[in-house]
C-alpha cells in the first residue's frame, strides 16, 4: 500500500516548484527537470571570463571550418535566403543576420550598461571618468595615426582606408584576462579598464556609423531624430521592459533606412530610455547573457573564418604585421598618453594603479575584433583577401598582447 506521505510531499514540492517558475521575478517557463541546469547556465554566463570563453568558442569553430573546407564555410554563411526576408537585405543570409541582426543585442547591452553608469555609476563624476576616456582616445588615436603612417610609408592603401580597423577594444576579451591574471590586482583596476573599454566601443561606434562604406540617407536620419525625440518625450509614462525592447526594434528600422550599420541601434536604444534602477538592471542582466551565450560566438563564426589559400602576396603580409604593430604600440603608447593627459588636466587615477600596472593594461586593450571586423566588414568585403589579411592581424595581435599581458600582470599581481 502507498503511505500518503508519499504522495502528499512530492505534490507539495512540485507545487513550489511550478509556483516559483511562474513567479514575478522567476525563471522563464521551463520545465521541473531543466530548472538546475538553467540555473547553473546563468550563473556561468555571469562570470567575467564567459564572454571571452564563447567568444573563443565561435573563433575556434570559424578557423577551422574555413581551414577544412573554406568553400562550404563560404557558402554556408552566405547563401541568400529565398524572399529575402520582406525585403531586408541586411539579414538576408546567416552572415548578415548575425552581423547586423544579432549584434545589435550586443551593442543594445553596451547602450544599457552606459546608461546605467551615467546614471549611478563611474561616469557620474567627471573626476572618475576622465582618465579611462581620455585613455580609450588616446588608444584610439594612437593606432588611427598609426595606420596611416603605416599605410603611407608601405604604400598599402589598405591601410590609410582602414584607419578606424584597429581602434576598438573587446570589453569581453579584456575583462576576461584580466580575471585570468589573478585575484592580486586592485579592482580599481577592473573598474577602469571597464570604463575604458566603454568608451572606447561608444566612441569607435561613433566614428563607424560616419565611416561606413555606404551613403547615409537624410530620410533615415530624421526618423531617427523623430523617435529618439518621441521616446524622450514619452519616458516618464514608459520605461517597462516591452516598451524598450519596442524602442530598439523601431530604431533598428531607422537605422536600416538611414543605411547606417544596423546594430548601432543598440547603443542608441540602451541610452535612449532613462535608467530605472530595478527594471533596468534585470533587463541588462538578460540582454547581456543572450550576448555572451548567442551572439558572440555567432559572430565570430561568421566573421572569423579565413580563406587561407588567398592569404599570399606582399600586400597580404604587410596588413598582417602591420596590424600587429599598430595594436600593440598604438594602445600602449595611446592609452598611457591620455591617462597622462587626463593627470595634467588634475584628473588623478587612483594611487592604486601604477604607471608600469597602466602601461600592462594598456597591452590588454589591444585585444579583440568584434567592432574592428565590423570596421573592417564595412569597408571591404568579406571574402576579399583585404578583410581576411586584416582579420588575421587583429586575432595575432589579440593572442600575443593577451598572453604579455596577462603573464606581466600575473607577475605584478604577485608584488601587490
Amino acid at each position: 500500500m502507498i503511505d500518503a506521505d508519499q504522495v502528499v510531499a512530492p505534490m507539495a514540492a512540485l507545487k513550489e516548484t511550478i509556483g516559483a517558475v511562474f513567479a514575478r521575478d522567476g525563471p522563464s517557463v521551463v520545465s521541473v527537470g531543466m530548472a538546475p541546469l538553467m540555473s547553473r547556465m546563468v550563473r556561468a554566463l555571469d562570470h567575467d571570463y564567459s564572454a571571452a570563453l564563447t567568444l573563443g568558442a565561435g573563433l575556434l569553430v570559424a578557423l577551422l571550418w574555413s581551414a577544412v573546407d573554406s568553400n562550404s564555410y563560404q557558402r554556408v554563411l552566405n547563401a541568400t535566403w529565398p524572399g529575402h526576408l520582406v525585403g531586408l537585405n541586411q539579414i538576408d543570409s546567416l552572415h548578415n543576420l548575425a552581423v547586423s541582426g544579432f549584434m545589435t543585442i550586443f551593442f543594445f547591452a553596451i547602450g544599457l550598461e552606459l546608461s546605467r553608469e551615467l546614471a549611478s555609476g563611474a561616469f557620474t563624476k567627471p573626476s572618475h571618468a576622465l582618465p579611462p576616456v581620455m585613455g580609450a582616445l588616446g588608444g584610439m588615436l594612437g593606432t588611427a595615426l598609426l595606420s596611416i603612417l603605416a599605410g603611407g610609408l608601405t604604400n598599402t592603401s589598405a591601410l590609410r582606408h582602414g584607419w578606424g580597423v584597429p581602434m576598438a577594444t573587446d570589453i569581453a576579451f579584456t575583462l576576461g584576462a584580466l580575471a585570468l591574471a589573478g585575484r592580486g590586482l586592485p579592482p580599481t583596476l577592473r573598474l577602469f579598464l571597464l570604463m575604458l573599454a566603454v568608451a572606447d566601443d561608444v566612441f569607435s561606434v561613433v566614428v563607424l556609423a560616419w565611416t561606413g562604406a555606404t551613403h547615409v540617407r537624410a530620410i533615415g536620419l530624421g526618423a531617427i531624430v523623430i523617435v529618439v525625440i518621441a521616446v524622450r518625450w514619452s519616458s516618464r509614462r514608459f520605461h517597462s521592459t516591452p516598451w524598450r525592447l519596442g524602442v530598439l526594434v523601431a530604431l533598428w528600422l531607422c537605422f536600416v533606412a538611414a543605411r547606417v550599420e544596423p546594430p548601432l541601434a543598440g547603443v542608441v536604444a540602451g541610452l535612449v530610455v532613462p535608467f530605472d534602477h530595478s527594471a533596468g538592471l534585470r533587463l541588462e542582466d538578460h540582454v547581456r547573457r543572450w550576448s555572451t551565450g548567442l551572439v558572440l560566438p555567432l559572430f565570430a563564426l561568421v566573421s572569423c573564418g579565413l580563406r587561407w589559400s588567398a592569404l599570399s602576396g606582399h600586400t597580404v603580409t604587410v596588413i598582417v604585421f602591420a596590424t600587429i604593430a599598430i595594436r600593440v604600440a598604438g594602445k600602449v603608447v595611446g592609452v598611457t598618453g591620455g591617462v597622462a593627459l587626463a593627470r595634467l588636466l588634475g584628473y588623478r587615477l587612483h594611487p592604486s594603479i601604477t604607471w608600469p600596472l597602466l602601461a600592462t593594461s594598456a597591452l590588454l586593450c589591444a585585444i579583440g575584433f568584434t567592432v574592428p571586423l565590423l570596421f573592417a566588414g564595412a569597408l571591404f568585403q568579406s571574402s576579399s583577401p583585404t578583410y581576411g589579411a586584416f582579420t588575421l592581424g587583429l586575432l595575432l595581435s589579440s593572442l600575443l598582447s593577451g598572453v604579455l599581458g596577462v603573464a606581466l600582470l600575473k607577475l605584478q599581481s604577485r608584488r601587490h
